[in-house]
């Protein structure tokens, strides 16, 4: 769980470098484009890419500080054991899920880097933004498995 926990704080604080880079060129193609009507080449190109790295990096850490969203107007009404069991099951699901989203991204990824595709302007490889996405999604798995465990713990426990 250490290196679990490590790895995603890791991640994350490589997304919130990205966010302030990203914030930074922002900044920076909206006051040399309004002033000096001189913008920067590829920013929005840039932007997109970068948004890849910010949402799927960023993941696992959300998921280990449990900050995302959770609706459960109704399963707040039932025992803590019930509970546990739809957690279990939501889980499981979501595992599945963000499994199949991983293995696909890496997959895609392979692909595209044979194809040599490339973004239209700038001419970046477009294959390591496949592997961040498979990456952030593996590590949000890794995650979704300690969470399954602990919630089947709690279910059998009562």
């Amino acid at each position: 769980m250490k290196i679990i926990n490590s790895l995603s704080r890791m991640m994350n604080i490589a997304a919130s470098g990205v966010l302030a880079a990203m914030m930074f060129l922002t900044v920076s193609d909206v006051f040399l484009r309004y002033f000096l009507r001189r913008p920067i080449l590829g920013a929005t190109e840039l932007t997109e890419n970068m948004m890849v790295c910010l949402a799927f990096l960023g993941l696992a850490w959300c998921a280990l500080q449990e900050g995302h969203l959770k609706v459960d107007l109704v399963i707040t009404n039932f025992s803590p054991r019930v509970q546990a069991i739809v957690d279990s099951i939501t889980s499981c699901a979501g595992l599945i899920l963000v499994g199949l989203i991983a293995w696909r991204s890496f997959l895609e990824g392979m692909v595209v880097q044979q194809l040599h595709i490339v973004s239209s302007l700038l001419k970046l490889p477009a294959f390591p933004f496949y592997y961040v996405l498979a990456l952030g999604c593996a590590m949000l798995c890794l995650v979704m498995v300690t969470h399954l465990i602990q919630n089947m713990h709690k279910a059998v426990k009562g």
